[in-house]
């Protein structure tokens, strides 16, 4: 598999107390827009801290880099993810809990220390809370680039690697995504080749249908 080429396009180097004053920010009754991307759920406890300018600049490059690959895949269309369970008596969520579900989804990058591992959800669903130019994100996308703009530097100083686990891959086209995804967000924020690794379930690689690390990357 060929690695997608594409004009570097570099992170923001904004030291972490210049983030947001140096983004051109914008708020409205549709939520609030940072280096592009707009973030739509009312505003969690210490959000800024995770979608920090240069989380979003990340977010940002890798939907435009690889977004549209993503809604061609086969499969379910891209469609607004649920992001709250149903009320008890079957309606839909109450605001309360789509506010809960948000808050869940910041705290989750703020646990200390973090956790090599994570679990996207599917590229084909979208993050109906992150949009840009009025595009929602593959969720799968947004939970990746959080996870590795976020964590991966750290946990390679500590010794450790980024592990994405890949859970009901449905084609080689969706794995090749992943696969240059991980190269690109590599190049972005300055990680050796090869230093994040995926698992994957397959009971056609393992008999045991247990974990197995995929070893194959675009270059």
């Amino acid at each position: 598999m060929n690695a997608q080429t594409s004009t570097s396009i570099r992170s923001s180097t904004t030291p972490r107390n210049q983030a947001t004053t140096a983004a051109a920010e914008a708020t409205s009754s549709n939520g609030i827009t940072i280096n592009g991307i707009t973030l739509s759920a009312p505003r969690a406890p210490r959000q800024n801290e995770v979608f920090t300018a240069d989380a979003l600049t990340f977010l940002s490059t890798l939907h435009r880099e690889f977004g549209s690959r993503i809604a061609e895949l086969e499969g379910p269309e891209l469609q607004p993810q649920r992001n709250f369970a149903p009320s008890p008596v079957g309606r839909s969520g109450s605001a309360e809990e789509a506010e809960a579900s948000w808050k869940a989804l910041v705290e989750r990058y703020l646990v200390e220390p973090p956790s090599a591992f994570a679990t996207p959800r599917r590229l084909t669903r979208s993050e109906d809370r992150i949009f840009a130019k009025g595009e929602a994100l593959s969720a799968g996308l947004v939970d990746f680039a959080l996870h590795i703009q976020r964590r991966a530097r750290r946990l390679v100083s500590e010794g450790r690697a980024p592990f994405i686990s890949l859970l009901g891959i449905e084609s080689e086209d969706e794995l090749e995504i992943w696969q240059e995804m991980f190269t690109r967000a590599e190049e972005l924020v300055g990680l050796p080749a090869g230093t994040i690794r995926a698992i994957t379930f397959s009971a056609e690689q393992d008999d045991a249908g247990g974990a197995v690390l995929l070893q194959k990357r675009a270059r």
